[in-house]
This record gives C-alpha cells, structure tokens and sequence, in this order.
C-alpha cells in the first residue's frame, strides 16, 4: 500500500483537490437554485464568468508557466516569481479596461452599488494572486496542505451560508470574498517561496509567452464566447429560461472538466514522452483512444439516462423543466469528449496555431448560429453546442489524424 502511495500520492491529491473543488462549485450551485430560484442560477453563472475573465488567463497563462518553469535550473526562481506578477497585473487591468471601454462593467445584470464595487474589485485581484500561491503549493508539492486550507475554506463559507440570510448580491460578493481572504492564510506557508525579482531576463519572458498565448485563445474561445452569449441569452430569452440553460451548462462543464483533467493526468504525458524520445507510434493514439472512446459513451449514457435526478439532487426540483435542454447538451458533449484526445496530442506537439485556428473557429461557430437563429428560441443554446464540437471534432480529428500518422 505504502508502495502505490509513494507512485501516485500526487495523483491521488490532485484528485483530491478537484473533488474539493467540485462538490463545493456544485454545493454553491444547490444553495442557490434552492434559496434563489432560475433568475439566482442565471445572476450566480454570470458573476462566476465575470470573475473568471479575469481568473482564467491568470490561471492559463501565469500559474501554468510558474509550474512548469520553476524546476528548471536555467532560470532563477526569483525572476519567475517576478514576472508571474507583472504579467497577472498587466492581465487583470487588461481584463477590468475591456470591460469597462465595452460597456459591460456590471451593466444592467449586475446591481451592485459603488460600494460594492469597491470591495469587488480589490478580492478579485487579492484571488488572481492567490492563483500563482497555489501554483507554488503545486511546485513544492504542498498538495495536502493546500486540499486541508481549501477544506476549511469551503466549510467555513456553508457554515456562514447556513447562519446567515444573504441577499443574492451579498451571496455573490461573499462567495468572492472567502475565497479572496484564504490567499492571505495561503501565502504563510510557502511565504520564502514568494521571493520575486523583477528584473526579468528574455529567457523567462520567451517561456511565458508560449503560455500567455495559448491562455488568450481559451480566455477568447470560452470565458468571453461564454460571458457575452449569457448576456445575450438574458435579454433574448430572459433570467428564468437562461437560469435552467445555465444550470445544464454548469453540470455539463464540470464533468467535461474533470475528463479534461483526466486526459492532462494519464494521455498527456504519455504523449509528451513518446514525442520527445520520437517513438509515438499512432496504434498507442488509436488504443487509448478506443479504450477512451468506450468509456465516454457509457458514462454520457448514464448521465442521459439520470438527467432528471441529476437536475433535481444538484439544483432544485424546478430544474427538471431544463432535462429537455439536458439532453441534447449531452448529444454535443459526446463529440467534445471524442475531440479532446486530439486536442490534448496538439498541446503536447506544441502545434500552436492548429490549435488556436480550431478553437477560435468553432467559437466562432456556436456565436454565429445563436445569433443567426434566435428566434427557435432558448433551445438554439443547445443546438448551437451540438454542432459547435461536431465541427470541432471533424476539425481537430482530421488535422491530428493525419499529423499522427505522417510524422509517426
């Protein structure tokens, strides 16, 4: 036993750490379909969006480049540190001047008071920073003290949630909070790690904009598809009905997540160290693939088969009206699951720009036919995924299968 531990101890805390994180997104979820209704679901998806422009580049961009250059010993620790700041920065006060040149500064949706904003602004960047400390955790292999912090993080918000009657406004705005305030207790443990220079040599700058790069096509192709779609989806079709399309849209990215990371655990270094040593052979793709494959289908099955239950245990009985839109979300699942293999193999072959060109296009084509098609009615939120990763899969499919097979 003390053998396996050893082997995949990180594994295993990782694991750890995205069900602690998972069943306190969905938990948060639950609390407000119960207390809040659609219309809450709607506003809470939406804050969680707007905050994640900021956070997700960050996380992207800044906390993965820490990760991966820190243990090498040609760059200084220090300058590393530096620039991950700089470069967060610059990132949240390029994400906060879109917003406010663009008009969508917390326009009509959001009611917050100037005094709320006050509070807002600073936790958001007080979280961005938190990001590169938990990429420390992760660098020093301080994964059990990190799941033990956030453990008591997420207790503490249900304990007050539970005490408290929260407006919805002071929901969001605590739900921010609590997790802005943890950075403080965060940074005490790996505090001699948060050493930075900001003189920064072209070495370490070349490595981060590799990462930045790659972080602005998923902040392009998701965060912000993601963020306006919603706003338009409220005015179109309004809060209630974008309320139960959210809560499927919310249950069908945290499975997708979770086999995203999967595939980063299990298929991504396996291909990173065939490519490297030159011995990828294309049966090992179509193998795991196969096996891959296999299993998709029977876990969308299950989740078709229980989508009502899983609607009325995660939200609120109300929720099962959205079980139509459920189902052909899973229908558009299906082929982002059979896509993300090829899009893992062009991460790992460090083919850039296929990468950016299919991500960006399929956006593009999920924007075009809600705004082309509007009038079917919400449901063309969920027809427009369908054919947005049929697209993607055809797109990443092609080009990986013939990349695999001509260089391999």
């Amino acid at each position: 036993m003390l053998k396996y531990w050893t082997k995949y101890n990180h594994s295993i805390l990782s694991a750890l750490l995205l069900m602690i994180r998972t069943f306190a997104g969905f938990g948060a979820q639950k609390v407000v379909a119960i207390f809040y209704g659609p219309a809450g679901t709607t506003l809470f998806s939406h804050f969680q969006n707007f905050v994640a422009l900021f956070t997700q580049p960050i996380q992207d961009a800044v906390a993965h480049g820490l990760i991966n250059a820190f243990p090498k010993k040609s760059v200084h620790n220090a300058q590393i540190v530096g620039t991950a700041i700089i470069l967060m920065t610059f990132l949240v006060f390029s994400s906060g001047l879109f917003l406010l040149i663009s008009e969508h500064f917390g326009e009509s949706i959001f009611t917050f008071s100037l005094q709320n904003w006050l509070m807002i602004i600073p936790s958001i960047f007080l979280f961005c920073f938190g990001l590169i400390v938990s990429a420390i955790y992760v660098v020093r292999k301080k994964l059990k003290l990190f799941s033990f912090i956030l453990l008591i993080q997420w207790s503490v918000f249900f304990l007050a949630i539970g005490f408290i009657d929260f407006q919805l406004n002071q929901f969001l705005i605590f739900w921010l909070i609590i997790q802005s305030l943890f950075t403080v207790i965060l940074i005490i443990p790996v505090y001699s790690s948060l050493k930075f220079d900001f003189k920064i040599d072209r070495k370490v700058k070349n490595h981060f904009k590799q990462f930045l790069i790659m972080a602005l096509t998923i902040w392009l192709s998701s965060k912000w598809v993601d963020y306006f779609i919603r706003e338009y989806a409220i005015q179109e079709f309004g809060a209630v009905q974008t309320g139960l399309w959210q809560s499927v849209v919310r249950i069908s990215v945290a499975y997708r997540g979770l086999m995203i990371s999967f595939l980063f655990l299990s298929l991504y270094p396996l291909l990173s160290e065939k490519i490297t040593q030159s011995k990828l052979d294309f049966r090992i793709f179509k193998n795991y693939y196969l096996i891959y494959a296999q299993i998709s289908i029977l876990f969308l099955l299950l989740v078709f088969l229980l989508n009502e239950f899983l609607l009325k245990t995660l939200y609120d009985v109300q929720y099962i009206g959205a079980s139509n839109l459920f189902q052909f979300q899973i229908l558009g699942d299906v082929f982002a699951f059979f896509a993300f293999p090829f899009s893992i193999y062009l991460i790992a072959s460090v083919k850039t720009k296929i990468y950016i060109i299919t991500e960006l296009l399929s956006a593009l084509i999920f924007v075009i036919l809600i705004v082309m098609k509007s009038d079917i009615g919400v449901e063309i939120l969920v027809y427009a995924h369908i054919i947005r990763f049929i697209c993607y899969f055809l797109m990443v499919g092609i080009v990986g299968t013939k990349s695999l097979r001509d260089a391999y």
